[in-house]
């Protein structure tokens, strides 16, 4: 494939290789023909089609889960997880303020209020200051298991049994992740997945899913994500409407994914432990050998035997005292060597405007100064800051690592980062 040529060119000057960087994604090649058959067919619709129930099926194979629920995208994932949950207006849920605004919006878009909390240098939520953030009103935490770092989910499970609260997963960047052996989007209570056009995989641009293992609950999920419609009598939707004239019994949304999304997953599925995670792994590995113990990095991605990287990105934290630039200059640096990199993404959502202004739904900017939520503390969004969220900003960027490379590629980028923190060392 021409994206797949490896153009290398002489050493130049400064002793780096010139290659070309495969883009991200690229599908499997059976994809090309398979897709054609929704087409074909004109069964393009999750209810007409079959191959939205056989994603589906394989999905929740491959992650131990009891029900998967494909859906639109991420946001929606986790939109259906949370409402699904009951959580809603009045109530609270605890999120971390680094992550993508879609972490903390979901839960917006629900009805409820979300409350930031700070995060560690692994890039993910403190345990430690979470039971700090719990009120009366507290119903769920948002985990999100960022870059493919796992969080400490033991001391989180242990507060949200202790308080009766709900655990929800974004594990909308960590596909194939552990916790002790389990999957991440399988610890929490209920696990949301974004197949994006950037995460490990994606079903052509957008696409998401929602797993768990509660019954009731997946049943809920699979009704929300369906116009509210009577899941619970097992039926077809097309076979309900004839059957039935009323059929919709809460109110819910159309968050379905489409076949030809579906035909594009299955696909990607069953290579993505071969050839994707694998060479994910490797890659990793390479760069640990590389960075480790090196002057100006103080920290790579955090692995180990009981939380699995599912290695998304590879977010390395600099030792600023050692160097005369911080990550957004030394981003800048690895561009100018044309080293596909990005510094940190998102540490302060709380930053936002539209939390800053309450820009919420409607005159009442629901749900922020709706009359269901009489806590105006918690809505003082900037006056509470997580602050190693913030300094991370300053220290954290990030190297790839994906599937579509080859070995010479990540060669290429540790020569790059060699290079820059050389230069700058003081």
């Amino acid at each position: 494939m021409e994206e797949q040529i490896q153009e290398q060119k002489a050493m130049n000057g400064t002793g780096i290789a010139n290659v070309k960087f495969p883009m991200w994604p690229q599908f499997a090649e059976e994809t090309f023909t398979d897709i054609l058959e929704p087409l074909r067919s004109g069964k393009v619709n999750y209810w007409t089609g079959k191959k939205g129930m056989e994603f589906e099926a394989a999905w929740a194979k491959w992650i131990g889960a009891g029900m998967a629920i494909s859906c639109m995208n991420g946001t929606a994932a986790l939109h259906i997880a949370i409402s699904s949950l009951g959580i809603g207006p009045g109530d609270e849920v605890i999120v971390p303020s680094y992550s993508f605004i879609a972490s903390s919006f979901a839960v917006v878009q629900s009805g409820a209020i979300p409350v930031f909390c700070d995060v560690t240098d692994d890039h993910t939520i403190d345990p430690d200051l979470i039971e700090g953030l719990i009120t009366p009103r507290t119903k769920g935490i948002v985990v999100v298991h960022l870059y493919g770092v796992v969080c400490d989910m033991g001391p989180i499970l242990e507060i949200a049994k202790k308080r009766g609260l709900k655990v929800i997963e974004d594990s909308a960047q960590c596909f194939g992740g552990e916790y002790k052996g389990v999957k991440a989007g399988m610890v929490g209570d209920v696990g949301c997945f974004s197949f994006c056009q950037s995460k490990h995989f994606t079903t052509g641009g957008e696409g998401g899913m929602v797993v768990t293992n509660d019954e009731e609950l997946g049943w809920e999920c699979r009704s929300f994500r369906d116009h509210g419609y009577d899941v619970k009598a097992r039926l077809n939707l097309l076979a309900l409407e004839e059957k039935l004239n009323y059929i919709h019994n809460r109110v819910g949304f159309n968050f379905r994914m489409t076949e030809l999304q579906s035909v594009i997953g299955i696909n990607e599925l069953k290579r993505l432990d071969s050839w994707n995670l694998a060479r994910r792994f490797k890659y990793a590995k390479m760069y640990d050998q590389a960075f480790g113990g090196l002057k100006g990095i103080k920290k790579l991605p955090y692995n180990s035997t009981e939380r699995k990287n599912a290695y998304w990105w590879y977010p390395i934290i600099l030792d600023i005292d050692a160097l005369d630039i911080r990550a957004d200059q030394f981003v800048k640096a690895l561009g100018a060597e044309g080293i596909p990199c990005y510094g940190i993404q998102w540490p302060e959502a709380y930053e936002e405007q539209a939390y800053r202004h309450l820009n919420g739904f409607g005159t009442a900017k629901f749900p922020f100064l709706s009359q269901e939520y009489t806590n105006p503390e918690s809505v003082k969004y900037g006056s509470k800051p997580c602050p190693n969220a913030k300094r991370l900003r300053d220290v954290t960027f990030s190297v790839f690592l994906h599937p579509s490379w080859e070995p010479e590629h990540i060669e290429r980028v540790i020569a790059g980062v060699k290079k820059v923190l050389s230069a700058h060392l003081k």
